[in-house]
């Protein structure tokens, strides 16, 4: 759509999907529903509102984990107060951020854009449905209420909500996180 915005004539453009190469990734959810970010520590992949999105939810299910993976510039993660209920991974290799990814119930990428949103595929990839903001990038790799759930930009209620609800509803998360392994492939 911005290629058109841009008058490059719709018959000259072919969208051609990024493929994901999944690692083994067998491992079980955790016994805790868990909400996992992946990305880049920086403020456009929206690490501040994950953990605004973080405490939210943790007012009414304290036992939930949070998880941050990615790694940023040390000025910028110190300047961070990430809490003692969010456990910072740091950089994952790509074996342990598909472990990880696979472990958590929920990603969670509050980005306000993307390129495609690969990180959104590989979640799938490990049937782990994501919640994202309704942008650039996460609405062509997310299908809203099919592999996850898309949120209109800036809304962190419906974020959380969203996480909330689809964590609460076991059937709705079973069909969603199939409908993310088969949309991944």
């Amino acid at each position: 759509n911005e290629l058109v915005e841009w008058s490059i004539p719709p018959s000259n453009i072919e969208v051609i999907p990024n493929g994901v190469i999944s690692l083994p990734a067998n491992f079980p959810k955790e016994k805790n529903p868990t909400v996992i970010f992946l990305g880049a520590i920086a403020k456009d992949k929206g690490i501040e509102d994950a953990l605004v999105v973080f405490s939210l939810i943790l007012q009414s299910h304290p036992h939930w984990q949070f998880w941050v993976v990615g790694k940023g510039e040390d000025k910028y993660l110190n300047s961070l107060h990430i809490p003692a209920h969010v456990k910072f991974w740091g950089f994952a290799s790509e074996p342990k951020k598909f472990e990880l990814l696979a472990r958590a119930h929920v990603m969670l990428n509050p980005s306000v854009r993307e390129g495609w949103g690969l990180v959104n595929i590989e979640a799938n990839s490990v049937g782990t449905p994501v919640v994202a903001y309704d942008v650039p990038g996460c609405r062509d790799s997310v299908k809203h209420q099919v592999t996850g759930f898309l949120c209109p930009l800036k809304d962190i209620s419906c974020l959380a909500d969203s996480i909330r609800n689809l964590i609460a509803n076991k059937p709705l998360y079973s069909r969603t996180s199939t409908a993310a392994k088969s949309w991944s492939k």
